[in-house]
């Protein structure tokens, strides 16, 4: 097993091997660990071995963190994944993530290569409630908390907004340097009760492969229904604009998709696009779908990213009457003639033809304002 994180205290569980990985993405292998016995890997290690025994293990220390900032980068974390095919890591724990957008490309290739590997990655989901590589990632066992679950307990509640299998208890009592101590609840401190899960598998039997062991834990949790409401929501409320364009060429509404999304970040907006062209994204969530319920995705795009604007571009004309989340309809060159059609939108409608894409976007804010 391998925890990826700020770095492991001896004392916290016995070693195989602790490495260091800098900003220059240096590997150094330490022969003596310089991080506090609370140091925040030292404590997930600590609660791994505290449901399953760690001294049949191998554990290796992978530092990717500033121990006193708790802050890396993404050059460190895949180079921690190269790292732990190279040593013939099975179990990889990971309470740490990326909210950054920029990251989200590299991850998905990564991940895909380690879970291609036959590795095994628990990651825990991010605290701030939006998106988390590599949690979300399919493939990867995501892991969050519930404060309703103290010790060993653990629920599934698969979600398919963010495909994180399982709420864990983050409250866990741990002897250290003699004192008594409760970890708080957070989502880092919940994922390594369900690793200690995994690892107690591969224990019994090395050679299960991840399906099996995701079956066994999902045998072996509690129902969600124990708790009531988990927290789960289909339809979050958007309280954000939702723009959609529509009624353009597929070449003018790619490239005017791209010019509005650079204007508004370059505005300092927050902004998040989707289409339905083909192609290749930075993850596939971004893809529309020709068939999607605008009110479903826009609400799920606004829950996973917590910005402050959502771009929708669909390549097909779709009615302004059918969706109640969009704030915003851009019509373009192939769209409905509103003055001779008998159109009613629930929200804002900009016919455009004609319009520049500078002309399209400062309509657009002015509307928006």
């Amino acid at each position: 097993m391998a925890v990826l994180d700020d770095g492991v205290h001896p004392q916290a569980c016995p070693l195989t091997g602790s490495f260091l990985i800098n900003d220059d993405l240096k590997v150094t292998a330490l022969k003596e660990v310089d991080v506090s016995p609370c140091s925040h890997g030292s404590m997930c290690a600590r609660i791994v071995g505290r449901y399953t025994g760690l001294d049949d293990v191998e554990v290796f220390s992978i530092q990717i963190l500033q121990g006193d900032t708790w802050r890396g980068n993404i050059g460190r974390l895949l180079e921690a994944f190269k790292l732990c095919v190279s040593l013939d890591i099975r179990l990889i724990h990971l309470s740490v993530g990326t909210y950054m957008y920029e990251d989200f490309t590299k991850l998905e290739k990564a991940v895909s290569r380690l879970l291609d590997s036959d590795r095994l990655l628990v990651a825990a989901t991010g605290n701030q409630g939006t998106v988390t590589y590599p949690a979300y990632l399919p493939g990867v066992i995501g892991v969050k908390c519930h404060p309703g679950l103290v010790n060993n307990e653990y629920i599934y509640c698969y979600d398919p907004f963010t495909r994180i299998h399982f709420q864990a208890s983050a409250r866990h009592r741990l002897m250290i340097e003699g004192q008594e101590m409760e970890t708080p609840a957070s989502n880092s401190y919940a994922t390594p009760l369900v690793t200690a899960k995994a690892l107690s598998y591969l224990k019994g039997n090395p050679e299960l492969e991840r399906n099996e062991i995701l079956r066994l834990l999902t045998g072996d949790a509690g129902s969600g229904k124990m708790l009531g409401d988990s927290g789960i929501r289909d339809h979050p409320p958007v309280e954000i604009p939702v723009v959609l364009l529509s009624g353009f060429s597929i070449e003018r509404l790619s490239g005017l998709m791209g010019f509005l999304k650079v204007c508004l970040q370059r505005d300092d907006y927050d902004v998040r696009t989707a289409t339905n062209l083909s192609g290749e994204r930075p993850w596939y969530e971004t893809v529309l779908p020709d068939s999607a319920d605008l009110d479903f995705f826009s609400a799920r795009m606004a829950w996973y990213f917590s910005c402050e604007i959502i771009l929708l571009g669909s390549a097909s004309y779709i009615p302004p009457d059918r969706y109640g989340n969009v704030s915003l309809w851009i019509y373009g060159d192939r769209g409905v003639d509103f003055s001779k059609e008998n159109v009613v939108a629930d929200g804002q409608v900009l016919a455009v033809f004609g319009l520049s894409d500078i002309e399209i976007y400062k309509s657009m804010l002015a509307m928006l304002t």
